[in-house]
């Protein structure tokens, strides 16, 4: 079983009411546009309505767009030579991509640049700036980057070389003494500041244009892809970009683009966010981490299908060696954890062995299996390259901020930030940031969370509840796709599958059953028996197999439907240890229910491949050993058998809302009665 904290949203029956009625919508969509703060008819019309353009605002409300269209007007007139400037993610590729398109149309004396993630690091630097200007170029065009880069772009001046910013990244007190470009500057009145950085150039190409229509035929499905790889909210503006240029793929798909998708092993079928986000990314992504992003640059640049099949090969095939890259950081974090939950409530590592164009990855991974924010970081020499990701509560752009002078460089956003320092302020960077997050990181926002959008009954497994959601399509970060609970469900069958690694349930109420899929779990970790009530957080969907189409059903997060345990208990026990009071008969212990407890200790440590240790909340454990064990447990029975083994040498626990226990192997038998309380807390008659 799992032990996240379930959240699940609440909505005025009125409002969902009136929606439902008002525009002929499902009782599940009216919930969802309750949950994304759409209650007014006029806004649910315009999140609702099919023109393309509707929600494309006036590029020039953009702080400095009219000094950058300018500057750049009169390099084009005056025939400077342009460099566009990038970073090495799919945002920045994307962004690099449709600028560099733009401008070929206009100009012959153009260039792109994309520093090395691996030699050079995030953002603009000094030495890039020297080259640029040495090859010609007198004008430079930052993407995805530069609001952070004061000192870079006051050296890029006295060279000779001017600048002009297109960001979205978070902004510092100081901006760079050149138009910057960013719906995120703290004077802007952009009516939507979370644009990607590929957005930002779009509006940019836009003004340049004076036709966003025109600008969005011609660059919207690629902005379409930096969108969705920079997990950016799809709303608003980028709901309209998203949406329509999902449709530009699908009507004219880029040779480059085709070719990744046949090589990813997608002949045929929709392109939908998933498909970007899943298969397109991580793959264009890959080269800029392994080897060089240019060749994703060269991919949405190539014309030729032969060539681009031959780029799009080499990108699936960095991707395998990322992945197994990636795999090696995470694999040495768990070992350096061995089985046991982080002490700090930051996650900062350091490794002169890893890979630095996979740490960010990997960062993500670990921060999603631990529930908290992780700094990684590689030594190379006497400097170090980090990448870090946050969990949702925590800016991370901000807890880095007020530690940034140990750093040489650094930026990002709230979720992620990239970062430089020398290896000898390593130490002082890292009792920092660890202090820091100490006092300022909440402890309910290290808690495991799983938000439903609401509950379900067992009518919602079915096609037509999926296909009445497609309507808010396109899904993605602030129009995440539903995750739903249902409670109240009899499992019927329980079967491992993929090799035992995952686990398939068949489940039923009302007469309605339906299979569901628990990916990456095994049946073990399941915890109950076929006839068990449950409750279950999961996603329904569908997809065609066989040309037919077949309902998923995927669970995140399975509970039994009742707690597991009375309160009483939990009274009797507080009362034994801190008043000393008489156990009732119900309460005591004995021997079978010693070795029940424990069997489930060592059972359960050794399932989860932690020898030593593990987590799980009491309610889990009371529940699990009443079933595997037939063996009656209550709660306070539960702790007292903690205490004794606790006592006795065998486990040391800490208590809480989750029970963190660590066991000790011992080849000896412990007897029972060596327990201070033993006679006190065991049952008379099976003492």
């Amino acid at each position: 079983m799992t032990d996240e904290k379930w959240i699940i949203k609440e909505q005025d029956p009125q409002t969902v009411a009136r929606i439902r009625s008002t525009h002929g919508l499902s009782d599940g969509v009216a919930r969802l546009l309750c949950n994304r703060g759409l209650t007014e008819d006029e806004d649910i019309r315009r999140f609702l309505q099919n023109d393309p353009l509707s929600n494309l605002h006036d590029p020039f409300l953009l702080t400095d767009m009219a000094r950058a269209v300018e500057r750049v007007e009169k390099a084009i007139a005056d025939g400077e030579k342009i460099t566009v400037y990038g970073d090495y993610d799919v945002d920045g590729i994307t962004s690099t991509v449709i600028l560099y398109q733009y401008l070929s149309g206009r100009t012959d004396c153009l260039d792109y640049y994309i520093p090395s993630r691996l030699e050079e690091g995030y953002g603009l630097n000094s030495a890039a700036v020297e080259t640029i200007r040495s090859s010609g170029s007198t004008l430079l065009i930052t993407v995805d980057t530069g609001t952070t880069a004061v000192a870079e772009i006051a050296h890029a001046k006295e060279i000779g070389l001017d600048v002009v910013v297109t960001d979205h990244h978070e902004c510092m007190e100081q901006l760079p003494d050149c138009p910057v470009v960013n719906p995120k500057r703290k004077d802007s009145n952009y009516p939507f500041p979370e644009l990607a950085g590929v957005g930002v150039v779009f509006k940019f190409i836009s003004a340049c244009m004076n036709n966003s229509q025109e600008a969005f035929r011609r660059f919207g499905g690629i902005t379409a892809i930096g969108t969705i790889a920079d997990i950016m909210p799809i709303l608003d503006e980028n709901r309209c970009i998203v949406r329509y240029g999902l449709e530009l793929l699908e009507k004219n798909c880029p040779p480059g683009i085709h070719a990744l998708l046949r090589q990813s092993g997608i002949q045929d079928g929709k392109i939908d966010a998933n498909v970007i986000a899943y298969q397109i990314a991580p793959r264009m992504n890959a080269a800029g981490r392994i080897s060089d992003c240019r060749v994703s640059v060269q991919l949405l640049l190539e014309q030729d299908p032969q060539r681009a099949e031959a780029l799009a090969k080499e990108l699936c095939d960095c991707n395998v060696e990322r992945k197994e890259k990636e795999q090696q950081v995470v694999r040495d974090i768990d070992l350096i954890l061995a089985g046991h939950a982080p002490k700090e409530k930051i996650m900062v590592y350091a490794s002169e062995n890893w890979h630095n164009g996979v740490i960010g990855i990997a960062a993500s991974r670990l921060t999603e299996r631990y529930a908290r924010p992780c700094i990684l970081i590689c030594f190379e020499g006497e400097d170090a390259k980090g990448s870090a990701r946050s969990v949702r509560g925590v800016n991370l752009f901000e807890l880095v901020s007020k530690a940034s002078h140990y750093l040489e460089n650094f930026g990002g956003h709230e979720m992620a930030v990239g970062l430089t320092l020398k290896k000898e302020n390593y130490k002082s960077f890292l009792k920092e940031v660890t202090d820091l997050a100490a006092r300022e990181i909440p402890d309910e926002a290290l808690i495991p969370t799983c938000e439903a959008e609401f509950e379900v009954d067992e009518t919602a497994f079915c096609s037509e509840f999926v296909r009445s959601l497609e309507v808010l399509e396109p899904f993605g970060n602030g129009n995440p796709y539903p995750s739903v609970v249902a409670k109240g469900l009899r499992i019927r069958s329980v079967t491992g599958v993929g090799g035992g690694k995952h686990t398939r349930l068949t489940l039923e109420k009302n007469g309605r059953e339906f299979t569901a899929m628990w990916f990456g779990h095994m049946p073990e970790e399941l915890e109950c028996n076929e006839g068990d009530s449950v409750d279950i957080f999961c996603t329904i969907t569908e997809k065609m197999f066989r040309q037919r189409p077949m309902l998923n059903v995927t669970l995140r997060s399975i509970r039994f439907s009742d707690g597991g345990e009375d309160p009483i208990y939990r009274e009797h026990y507080r009362s034994y240890r801190e008043q000393d009071a008489e156990l009732p008969e119900s309460c005591r212990i004995n021997r079978s229910i010693m070795i029940a407890v424990y069997r489930y200790l060592t059972a359960t440590a050794l399932n989860n491949g932690r020898e030593s240790s593990l987590l799980r909340r009491p309610e889990t454990v009371i529940r699990t050993v009443t079933n595997r064990y037939r063996t009656k447990l209550n709660f306070c029975q539960l702790m007292l058998c903690l205490d004794t083994m606790q006592e006795l040498g065998l486990i040391r626990y800490e208590k809480g809302k989750t029970l963190a226990v660590t066991l000790y192997r011992t080849a000896e038998k412990v007897d029972l009665c060596r327990a201070h309380d033993w006679d006190k807390i065991s049952s008379a008659e099976k003492r």
